[in-house]
């Protein structure tokens, strides 16, 4: 497969913070590549430069370098917070129609996530919708873009499990599109369950990347032994 994205030696320094990097990695087309790591370890810093929105600020360098085979435009964003992505001044509806996309665009995104006129009313306000309608639709907003990437940052971290396994349904229906998907999550079974590959992420560095399963049979970090210890067992008397 064609590679999409390829970060080589990237390093952000921040004046009086944290070091991230380096780290090297690469996304390939129609691949899922999990990016696991506790907060604090720079997970969402990798997302935000791979957008090119992390500028010269503050004292704070980039460097390194990050070559992307397709244009910021073909790159959407899921975040994890989608209460705070939408204003809640105005209609989803409305928040929607300023992404430049058709109706019938529009109407195709929102049925692929299982979210439809008769289940929403575009008049509806944020607030009006639950956690996991929220994130259906911050979903819905990204595919009517028609991205080669779809990054999605800890997208199931505040549902609970019954959301959490319909998002990720969503995410497996993605990849089977052929789009890309840059998997962000603290969540371990969740990124092996979706990836191919991935990455582990800890103070800031790459400690450990493969497929999930050569990481979950021979873990070769303390750290993402760790997490594997931390994922619980359930034992049935």
């Amino acid at each position: 497969m064609n590679t999409l994205i390829d970060v080589k030696d990237l390093v952000l320094d921040y004046p009086k913070g944290p070091r991230f990097g380096p780290m090297s990695f690469s996304i390939a087309e129609k691949e899922a590549f999990g990016l696991v790591g506790e907060s604090g370890a720079g997970k969402s810093t990798v997302a935000l430069a791979l957008m090119n929105v992390l500028k010269f600020k503050g004292g704070r360098k980039l460097k390194g370098k990050i070559e992307r085979h397709c244009s910021a435009k073909e790159i959407a964003y899921v975040p994890q917070d989608p209460a705070a992505a939408l204003d809640p001044l105005f209609t989803v509806g409305s928040q929607i129609r300023e992404l430049g996309c058709s109706e019938v665009a529009i109407l195709e995104a929102l049925e692929k996530v299982k979210l439809p006129l008769t289940g929403m009313s575009l008049k509806s306000y944020p607030h009006e919708l639950s956690g996991g309608m929220l994130q259906r639709l911050l979903i819905a907003m990204a595919l009517v873009r028609r991205p080669k990437l779809l990054i999605a940052d800890e997208p199931t971290s505040s549902l609970d499990v019954i959301h959490q396994a319909e998002i990720m349904k969503l995410f497996h229906a993605v990849r089977a599109e052929g789009i890309s998907v840059l998997f962000i999550t603290h969540h371990l079974p969740l990124a092996m369950d979706l990836c191919s590959r991935m990455a582990v992420l800890y103070e800031g560095k790459i400690v450990e990347t493969g497929i999930p399963r050569e990481i979950y049979e021979a873990p070769r970090h303390e750290f993402t032994r760790r997490l594997l210890e931390a994922v619980p067992v359930l034992e049935v008397a």
